[in-house]
């Protein structure tokens, strides 16, 4: 190896998203240990369009842009008419914290039981609220559920609309609780959405855990750092070999371990690439199988979803600051102040539900946006209505990440796999009656409200089905491709390491053995916050004094 292209550490870390940011601070606080960050985006935008990232309002600039954003596009789907679905990744410093909507929801207590029971040991709720609790900065500051002096700032949303509040009055009438803290005892219900912002700036884990401690020697960020296979000697990974702006063979090696955190693509992605992974398809794609490992890139979970709009005739939707000038100002107020519009991802209100009493805990997510807003078109500036980004919080169906060839630059192949079981189906339909019977209730009558998508006309199954095949898409939710346990599918064990192999553990989405119960950047972020300790050998703290819903 040409020693000028190589560096010796501790601990590599491969991934800057929300995972390697926050694993790669938390290790770094140990000042004995030196600690290498690769990160194939860059580590901020340039003076013309940080914005796009820092700007909550500005989510549907980042999301479908290939400067912050890996752009890909899944296998076409059999049971949603062969539709490739768009799956976009944070390539930025931050990761996908740094492009998404910056809905910062935790998983529900439940979720973490069920980790257990699946072969997750030390993953219950109690044994994870204190990792919740360390990453956040709660605006109503500690208690027993939240955290109160943690990097990653937490509030609600500060810039009312009549529609938020006709929303919850809705959903009470439809005869759903409230909520006063959807991430605190009460997991359940119509409430207020909180958003990891800070002073009106989108608190990514890039903001939040790296940036503050910049100034440590023994933490180094290199970006632009294509990783394309690990460095694999006997039985252990002892780094990574990876390009940078148009270098390669440069290699950064690790005296004791690396740590794969990127992403539920990513990391599968490097697995397979490394000769770690389903050996049958390593053998397809001519690549040398290291450690056989069937469960790499099976189990691909995500949140299906579907934008149900409304039109509304009264003319309070936030698209009444979608003029040219109105957004100049909005603009501007921002880059000054960080006050506004611009300091919130509009997505202010939400609600968890249920299904059937019967059902354990909410299975049923609504993401409330006053505006109308399309997948795959964004906001419709010209029309007043809100939006409903309606869908099951659990899935049966599962899909996969597989190589596309042996060559790292390729994109990975990846089948979301969605609505491939009567249960997932029929919870979307579950979603589409429970989202109609909540846009009927009284709160919304002065509005004059006309249902504009999938439309009055829509009523029938076959026709209900049909539009959902057509129209569901993915909530960017995409976890479980690595998965935590024991067994032949599983990938890691309860501490992280992957098994068959030494000095390697993953650490992001991926290892989740199962998707949790709502927005999954919350719980991402506390994976790594567990997995330093675990790295660095500390006790976890106590399990926290609470119970479990009833």
């Amino acid at each position: 190896m040409n020693k000028d292209l190589e560096a010796e550490v501790d601990y590599v870390v491969i991934g800057g998203g929300s995972a390697g940011c926050t694993l790669a601070a938390r290790l770094s606080e140990d000042p004995s240990v030196t600690v290498l960050l690769i990160e194939a985006g860059a580590k901020r935008g340039n003076l013309l369009d940080y914005w796009k990232i820092e700007m909550p309002a500005a989510f549907d600039r980042v999301w479908r842009n290939p400067k912050f954003n890996w752009m890909f596009e899944g296998e076409p789907e059999p049971t949603m008419h062969n539709r490739r679905i768009f799956q976009p990744r944070g390539k930025i410093l931050g990761g996908s914290s740094a492009i998404n909507g910056v809905c910062f929801i935790r998983g529900h207590a439940l979720d973490f039981e069920r980790w257990v029971r699946e072969g997750a040991a030390g993953w219950s709720w109690r044994e994870v609220l204190p990792y919740f609790k360390r990453a956040e900065t709660w605006e109503g500051g500690e208690s027993t559920y939240r955290g109160g002096s943690g990097p990653v700032h937490v509030r609600k949303g500060k810039y009312p609309t009549e529609l938020y509040d006709i929303f919850i009055q809705a959903g009470v009438q439809a005869g759903y609780p409230l909520t006063d803290d959807i991430n605190g005892e009460f997991q359940e219900g119509f409430g207020a959405f909180q958003m990891n912002v800070h002073n009106g700036v989108r608190a990514s884990t890039a903001e939040a855990y790296i940036r503050p401690n910049a100034g440590r020697q023994n933490l180094s960020v290199v970006d632009h750092a294509m990783a394309e296979k690990l460095i694999i000697e006997g039985n252990r990974v002892a780094g990574v070999q990876f390009s940078r702006l148009g270098a390669n063979g440069m290699f950064a090696r690790a005296r004791k371990e690396v740590i794969l955190s990127a992403g539920a693509i990513g990391s599968p992605h490097l697995l397979m690439l490394s000769g770690i992974g389903p050996a049958d398809h390593l053998a397809e794609m001519g690549i040398k199988c290291t450690v056989n490992l069937p469960g790499v890139g099976q189990n691909l979970q995500d949140h299906p979803l579907v934008y149900m709009k409304f039109k509304i005739d009264k003319p309070v939707s936030m698209s009444r600051y979608m003029s040219k000038g109105l957004m100049l100002y909005t603009g501007a107020r921002w880059m000054t102040t960080h006050t506004g519009p611009g300091a919130t991802n509009n997505v202010e209100t939400c609600g968890l539900m249920r299904t059937d009493p019967s059902v354990p805990h909410p299975d049923i997510e609504l993401q409330y946006l006053p505006i109308i807003m399309d997948h795959d078109l964004g906001v419709s500036p010209d029309v007043h209505g809100f939006t409903y980004c309606v869908g099951p919080t659990r899935v049966e169906g599962t899909g996969w990440v597989k190589l596309r060839s042996s060559n790292p630059t390729d994109p990975p192949r990846i089948l979301s796999n969605m609505l491939s079981t009567d249960y997932d189906l029929g919870q979307m339909r579950h979603a589409v009656e429970i989202a109609r019977n909540i846009a009927s209730q009284p709160a919304h009558k002065g509005l004059g409200v006309s249902e504009v998508e999938p439309g009055p006309n829509v009523k029938m199954r076959e026709e209900i089905d049909d539009y959902l095949r057509g129209n569901t898409s993915g909530d960017f939710h995409l976890t479980c491709t690595c998965k935590m346990g024991i067994g032949r599918m599983a990938v890691v064990d309860s501490r992280l390491h992957v098994h068959g192999i030494e000095g390697l553990r993953v650490a992001d989405a991926s290892v989740m053995p199962s998707i949790v119960s709502a927005n999954t950047n919350a719980t991402t972020i506390m994976i790594a916050e567990k997995a330093a300790d675990m790295i660095l050998g500390r006790s976890a703290p106590p399990p926290a004094d609470v119970g479990l819903p009833a």
